[in-house]
């Protein structure tokens, strides 16, 4: 909008030989507002301009023009990377997972719920979703990514969050470090009354596979705490993670699955175990991955790529032996081109029961 402000008249007829020696001039101040500037959007400050006009002036109005060029806006898919200030909707509250359990007959778990997962450390941002906001307000855009799968979905959804516990890296012995059990009973404890489930997952490097899940143990006998396994970061003695694709074998995978069947009995519901792949190489013999009655099995379409190469792969890992549940990761900020909307997940055949964004 511009602002105009007039100048009054210097003299009055009959007057005729005044000498003008000088005339201040002020403007007065001129504010405006505009649909297009934002709450977060720095407000533009306009500073007032002193006009010296030449003796006799000749009235006139003194225009101080602003011009506001048009911000573009961008409609984001959630979850967005980048933090926000953004009022986020609060979605309709999951259902509770606390469930009346029964040692003598364990429920299943992903027969009843499906979950939506954001995937990271929470000692930072680096690994994904997880660590980029705050606690509250990554729980927020994790229920606002949640309710865009509620139309699709057979099953009550439960949001997750999905903790990478053992951090692999590339520096020697172990190549890898831990998120202190501190940090992550806290977070286990907090996602307890968020009635939010949790994945511990491990990428030993060249650490013994069964000690770090030892270290971890004691928290699967908490009902909504499951555990996720990175082939990918599963080293042998001469590899180094990013350098190298790990693999990780039958006889490791049952060995776990062993333990976490007599956690699941106890407990008195199924335990989850989720093994990411986006290569043959990372789970080489699958036919020999047993079946334990008080696990649920899921293989993860892991991998960043194009949208169809990552169909493929979660395609052929159904058709392929130890598949029971099936589990697809998208990258929404770093790779994955193009996103797949949540109708384009659940397309899937089968539809995924635990959906990642990392």
């Amino acid at each position: 909008m511009t602002a105009w402000c007039p100048l009054g008249a210097w003299a009055k007829w009959p007057v005729i030989f005044l000498l003008l020696i000088g005339t201040a001039v002020s403007l007065s101040a001129c504010q405006f507002t505009s649909p297009l500037i934002f709450a977060t959007d720095p407000l533009p400050t306009l500073v007032p301009t002193l006009a010296i006009l030449p003796s006799p002036p000749t009235p006139q109005p003194a225009i101080a023009a602003a011009t506001i060029m048009p911000t573009a806006s961008i409609t984001a898919v959630p979850p967005t990377h980048t933090p926000t200030n953004t009022p986020i909707p609060t979605a309709t509250a999951p259902p509770s997972y606390h469930l009346a359990l029964n040692a003598t007959q364990p429920q299943g778990y992903l027969t009843q719920f499906r979950l939506v997962a954001f995937y990271g450390s929470p000692t930072g941002p680096s690994l994904g979703l997880l660590g980029d906001w705050p606690r509250e307000e990554m729980h927020r855009q994790l229920l606002s990514t949640l309710t865009t799968y509620e139309p699709f979905s057979d099953r009550p959804i439960l949001p997750a969050f999905h903790l990478v516990t053992t951090v692999a890296n590339p520096t020697p012995p172990e190549y890898s470090h831990h998120v202190s059990l501190e940090m992550i009973e806290e977070w286990v404890a907090a996602a307890e009354t968020l009635q939010t489930a949790v994945i511990l997952d491990i990428q030993p490097g060249r650490a013994n596979l069964m000690a770090e899940f030892t270290r971890l143990e004691y928290l699967l006998y908490e009902p909504h705490v499951h555990l996720a396994i990175d082939p990918e970061f599963v080293m042998n003695a001469w590899q180094v993670p990013g350098a190298n694709i790990g693999q990780l074998y039958a006889a490791q995978i049952n060995e776990i699955q062993a333990q976490m069947n007599k956690i699941g009995a106890e407990v008195g519901l199924n335990r989850v175990l989720i093994l990411h792949q986006f290569r043959p190489s990372m789970l080489p013999d699958k036919a020999l991955i047993e079946d334990y009655p008080f696990v649920e099995l899921v293989i993860d379409g892991d991998g960043v790529g194009p949208a169809e190469i990552k169909i493929s792969n979660y395609t052929t890992y159904a058709s392929e032996p130890a598949f029971e549940f099936g589990g697809f990761k998208l990258f929404p900020t770093n790779g994955d081109y193009p996103i797949l909307s949540p109708a384009e997940v659940m397309s899937l055949e089968p539809p995924p029961v635990l959906i990642i964004y990392q």
